[in-house]
């Protein structure tokens, strides 16, 4: 889950484009996905994003480190794309993981909540659980780093923040994307 979370702010990419991406999308240049995210009758937009160091790593241990063979970098273990919802709770059990690793309050939640799913599992009834993972200042979801990668660009002044965000109207990006807490610009003279 690490690595497709690194994938996704190096990329930029939506969820939606990062949980099926296909191998076919690597090429000499990068990596390429189509727009996931398109009005009816809109013609498709690619977006490419130009090989760095890093992404080369995060890429080829992504390859490396699937259990299964599959044209999709990030498997689930048959081999197809994740689900929306398989998706979400395999990265909360890897979020409960790492903030448990600090968080002993947040392990002993973590221990609680597989023991009711197995009773679940098992057709037991089972009270309510509380969760209090997502309240915790390290917790994050793929959704949060999209808007975390776009913001850095704009923060770094990068002259592809825009072509990055891949919005047709440069006003959406700021609109819903930048979280800068400071706005920097030079003075005019």
């Amino acid at each position: 889950m690490g690595v497709a979370g690194m994938f996704t702010y190096l990329t930029g990419f939506r969820a939606a484009e990062v949980r099926p991406y296909h191998i076919s999308g690597i090429s000499d240049d990068g990596v390429m996905v189509v727009s996931a995210k398109r009005k009816l009758g809109e013609a498709v937009t690619r977006k490419l994003r130009k090989w760095s160091p890093r992404l080369r790593v995060v890429v080829e241990r992504a390859k490396r480190e699937r259990k299964v063979s599959s044209v999709f970098l990030f498997p689930n273990r048959r081999g197809w794309p994740y689900t929306k919802s398989g998706w979400n709770s395999v990265w909360q059990d890897a979020m409960y993981s790492y903030i448990g690793e600090k968080d002993e309050t947040i392990a002993q939640e973590f221990k609680a909540k597989k023991a009711r799913e197995a009773a679940q599992r098992k057709g037991e009834n089972v009270d309510d659980l509380a969760l209090k993972l997502t309240k915790r200042p390290a917790y994050f979801s793929l959704l949060d780093i999209r808007p975390t990668a776009i913001t850095k660009k704009l923060e770094k002044r990068a002259a592809d923040a825009y072509d990055f965000a891949a919005h047709t109207n440069p006003s959406t990006t700021h609109r819903h994307y930048d979280r800068r807490r400071t706005k920097i610009a030079d003075a005019t003279e």
